[in-house]
């Protein structure tokens, strides 16, 4: 596990969706990343930890930010293939609407690397590097029905609808409800990965069912926290559990004060630093893995201080 974390956003990088260059070593290759959205935690993560490994590598590295538009990636992969980038990795922003992306590389004859999350065409990709995401969804439900003792009223936040991870965790989630028979979901609805949205959201439950709700399942942590902020804003912090996907630092020291229950790392630095080294072996010839699962990992509060280690 990786004991730092680097996420300052350089001058250059913040100007990422017009397609800016971090340059590194000359002679070495050039390597388009295009980011899911560079407002959330997790592409954060990634890029710090993507910079960092392609200053070591001698890799120029062409960042762009989709700021959650498939339109915006689409034109950000048009853009890189003009720019003449040896190959290009992707977050993308919808499991349909992005596909192109790898049509696109394929007819440019430049390796492409999925990244986080699959498109639809994804075994036509070079490679895939992620984390099979009906675990994630199945390792929270799981968490939350053992301490539900099986019985109970929970609520799920969801992903964007259409979204790859929102598909596959939710399936996790409700492959493990037929297993509760006695766990009820009494509302689910999306947050679109917003701390906001998912805050208003289940003020809006909590304003109707509030006394029936023993917990809420998020998709992702920055959903959890806003769950969270609503249930202390309402007083019901005691009686209404709260679990998220992805460790980040808010949700990593929430549940260290057993504000929420749990959280699902998803390790980001491994799935970054396996997308750079897969498209280098690609480049290079070298034998590598079509596709790469980086898996999920549990973190309650006795093995929370492990994960906040990261970000010393």
């Amino acid at each position: 596990m990786k004991k730092s974390l680097v996420i300052g956003m350089t001058a250059a990088v913040m100007a990422a969706s017009m397609g800016t260059v971090s340059f590194a070593e000359d002679g070495g290759y050039k390597i388009a990343m295009i980011y899911q959205d560079l407002s959330g935690q997790f592409n954060i993560y990634f890029q710090g930890e993507l910079q960092k490994q392609a200053e070591e590598l001698g890799v120029t590295l062409v960042e762009f930010d989709g700021q959650g538009a498939v339109d915006k990636q689409l034109d950000q992969c048009e853009n890189a293939i003009q720019q003449g980038v040896d190959a290009l990795m992707f977050i993308p922003v919808d499991k349909s609407g992005c596909a192109p992306i790898i049509e696109n590389c394929n007819e440019a004859g430049i390796p492409v690397i999925g990244c986080n999350n699959p498109t639809d065409n994804v075994d036509e990709a070079t490679a895939y590097v992620g984390a099979n995401d009906v675990d994630a969804g199945i390792m929270e439900m799981e968490y939350i029905a053992e301490l539900l003792g099986g019985e109970g009223t929970i609520c799920v936040i969801e992903g964007p609808y259409g979204h790859s991870a929102q598909i596959a965790r939710m399936e996790g989630i409700e492959e493990t409800l037929k297993n509760y028979p006695d766990i009820t979901m009494l509302y689910n609805d999306t947050a679109n990965w917003d701390r906001t949205e998912a805050m208003e959201l289940t003020e809006n439950w909590l304003e109707k069912s509030g006394d029936e709700i023993d917990a809420i399942v998020c998709h992702s942590d920055d959903m959890g926290m806003g769950a969270l902020q609503a249930i202390q804003g309402a007083g019901l912090e005691n009686n209404i559990e709260v679990i998220g996907i992805d460790a980040i630092y808010d949700a990593l020291q929430a549940v260290k004060k057993g504000e929420m229950c749990a959280t699902v790392f998803q390790d980001v630095y491994g799935q970054a630093d396996e997308a750079i080294a897969t498209a280098l072996k690609a480049l290079n010839g070298e034998e590598f893995e079509k596709t790469t699962y980086v898996p999920f990992q549990m973190v309650t509060q006795e093995n929370v201080d492990e994960y906040l280690a990261m970000f010393e």
